[in-house]
């Protein structure tokens, strides 16, 4: 009949604490791996992409704000962003200085 001291539990229990280490770090190695190659495909994405719809929104939004003339419809002066940027710098600093 078998005791009970028939088992080896530190050969066990080495097994088990060793089994456990390495499945952790093939888990860890395999997300480091899956992660590293979804940069890499994600990257080829952005590369490959084109922005032409929206570049061409941007470009007609560049103009719109870059132009002088008045609007057909309501009669106001259209005067370029940057123009009046500079004026009301110009203002407040004369402001300023009062």
């Amino acid at each position: 009949m078998a005791a009970y001291d028939d088992l080896n539990v530190k050969r066990i229990a080495v097994i088990s604490v060793i089994s456990i280490l390495v499945t952790a770090v093939t888990v860890l190695a395999v997300q480091v791996l899956y992660f590293a190659m979804a940069d890499i495909v994600d990257t080829r994405k952005v590369q490959a992409a084109s922005y032409s719809r929206q570049n061409t929104v941007l470009s007609e939004q560049s103009a719109e704000i870059s132009r002088y003339g008045v609007d057909p419809e309501t009669g106001n002066v259209i005067v370029p962003v940057e123009e009046t940027m500079k004026k009301m710098v110009a203002e407040a600093h004369s402001h300023d200085e009062a």
